[in-house]
């Protein structure tokens, strides 16, 4: 019976070997893809932010829904960096303090631009977050001036993703370069979109300079001036017949 209790009971170290592999095969995809999620998730919020903007193929309930995965896609890019930052900081690829603060800590130029984008990317968030305060300032142009470095942060993101730790598989590169083609895309329609709206602006005010109206004479107004004055008022009621007037 003890040989059987032997055969059926685990191994006392089996269930914690067990949890520390599935920890292990955890870090190790978290390592692997979490940067690559975040850049995902990053170019999903630059090419709905531009496409929000769009006039010409999106209708006003479209372009309410585009905002709307341009924000949820922020809130998974901001998780996806802090899951990033914090794997690589307990497998030690780098420090909490080079996470923070670029070009400290002696890192290497692809982390630093890692660390860059990041900044960055906090900054859009928290200006989309604060997007009322903005409006009702002084400075209304302060929000679009500092929201516009995600297009700064985007470009930088990619390459520190191309460049930074391990040499990318073809299909990773491939992925980049599809993130690229979606932005220049999207840069597209925003371009076409801001021409035509200048050039309707510029029609409608056209037509208003043309609509001019026409200039009293000094002659037509003083010959109005010489009329003898009849005495009868223009709104006035004409008498009917057999009123007794």
């Amino acid at each position: 019976m003890s040989s059987v209790a032997l055969l059926v009971r685990p191994p006392v170290g089996a269930a914690p070997a067990g949890v520390a592999g599935v920890a292990g095969r955890a870090m190790a995809f978290l390592d692997h893809f979490a940067g690559v999620f975040t850049l995902l998730s990053l170019t999903a919020v630059v090419a709905c932010g531009l496409a929000a903007t769009d006039r010409l193929v999106l209708t006003p309930r479209l372009r309410v829904a585009v905002q709307s995965v341009h924000r949820a896609s922020a809130v998974a890019a901001l998780g996806f960096l802090a899951t990033h930052i914090a794997v690589k900081v307990i497998e030690r690829h780098t420090t909490a303090q080079t996470a923070v603060a670029p070009f400290t800590g002696g890192a290497a130029l692809a982390v630093c631009l890692g660390t860059v984008a990041a900044d960055l990317l906090v900054l859009v968030a928290v200006t989309g977050v604060l997007r009322g305060r903005f409006a009702g300032s002084r400075r209304p142009w302060l929000w679009r001036v500092l929201h516009s470095t995600a297009y700064v942060c985007w470009p930088i993101a990619l390459a520190h993703g191309l460049t930074a730790g391990r040499r990318a598989h073809a299909w990773v590169v491939w992925g980049y370069g599809l993130c690229a083609a979606l932005i220049a895309l999207a840069l597209i329609v925003r371009g076409l979109s801001y021409l035509g709206g200048r050039r309707n602006l510029s029609q409608s005010r056209r037509g208003v300079k043309a609509y001019r109206p026409t200039a009293a004479r000094p002659a037509a107004l003083a010959a109005l001036s010489a009329r003898p004055h009849t005495g009868v008022r223009p709104n006035a009621w004409a008498a009917r017949p057999g009123s007794g007037e």
